[in-house]
């Protein structure tokens, strides 16, 4: 008995009936665990279902479009209100305030730019401004995006809202400095030859020459007919007056060219194409 009872008394069996109770009262505690998880669980699910429905409604959307024609109209009457605007705009204006303008002009320029590239085509854009049209028209199929400009803060923006891992975007002057590099399949010049003088543009147009592939290379651009009203921007050294002026400018260079026109009240587009292989023009006459 004296064996017994000191036995049942050892420290050891102590601190393992201890452990043991400490075990089975955390086995009674699962249940509730378990049952706290799956509230929880459900908790959060309703919680993020009642977020979408009250985010992602027609009022919300209706309120978040509502909001960005109105920005980018006062952004933009802003800027371009001043005696002397900004060379290069930010397209997104067009984008958001769509709906507002309804015209699709900003649209053709980058529909006719993608029309002649092709899947790991080689782009240089010059005068790429904003960086919107290589970066919603041309990086979807280009596997190289040379795009340059002068301006710093244009290649800020374009860095900063339209940056791509086929985009390149160099700040530089088109007329001192070379071009980023050479065998290009596409070079695209929108709207902004008109921002040059006569000598200028030549000066452009024989550098195109040397950096474009041959024989399939092309030259796709986009100036405005001349107004009778004078210049469209203060910064513009050479209008056009017809289609047939920028032609024998292109004959210069280019054994093929075309051009086409676009009009709307606003403006009188001239987009035009240069290449060596007739099949490059594609429709343009």
């Amino acid at each position: 008995m004296a064996g017994l009872y000191e036995g049942s008394m050892h420290p050891g069996n102590e601190d393992q009936g201890r452990s043991g109770g400490v075990v089975k009262n955390l086995l009674r505690q699962v249940p509730v665990l378990v049952w706290a998880v799956r509230r929880s669980r459900s908790f959060f699910s309703s919680l993020g279902a009642l977020i979408r429905q009250l985010t992602f409604n027609e009022p919300v959307m209706r309120f978040a479009e509502s909001y960005l024609r109105r920005y980018y109209a006062y952004h933009t009457s802003r800027l371009w209100s001043r005696s002397h605007p900004p060379e290069w705009f930010d397209h997104r204006a067009d984008l958001y305030r769509w709906a507002e303008l309804r015209v699709p002009f900003w649209v053709e320029r980058g529909v006719f730019s993608r029309e002649v590239m092709f899947q790991g085509c080689r782009v240089l854009d010059l005068c790429c401004g904003d960086g919107f049209y290589p970066y919603y028209f041309y990086s979807g199929t280009a596997s190289q995006i040379d795009a340059i400009d002068r301006d710093p803060t244009a290649i800020i923006h374009a860095r900063k809202w339209h940056g791509h891992p086929t985009i390149r975007y160099v700040q530089q002057d088109l007329i001192a400095d070379e071009f980023p590099d050479t065998d290009y399949d596409v070079i695209t010049w929108d709207g902004a030859i008109e921002h040059f003088s006569l000598d200028e543009i030549r000066q452009v147009l024989q550098k195109c020459v040397k950096a474009m592939r041959t024989p399939y290379g092309v030259l796709n651009g986009y100036t405005i007919i001349a107004r009778d009203s004078g210049k469209s921007h203060p910064d513009h050294q050479h209008e056009f007056c017809s289609a047939e002026q920028l032609k024998d400018l292109l004959r210069e260079f280019f054994p093929f060219f075309g051009t086409l026109e676009t009009k709307y009240s606003e403006r009188h587009n001239l987009y035009f194409r240069a290449a060596f292989h007739s099949d490059r023009l594609r429709r343009f006459d």
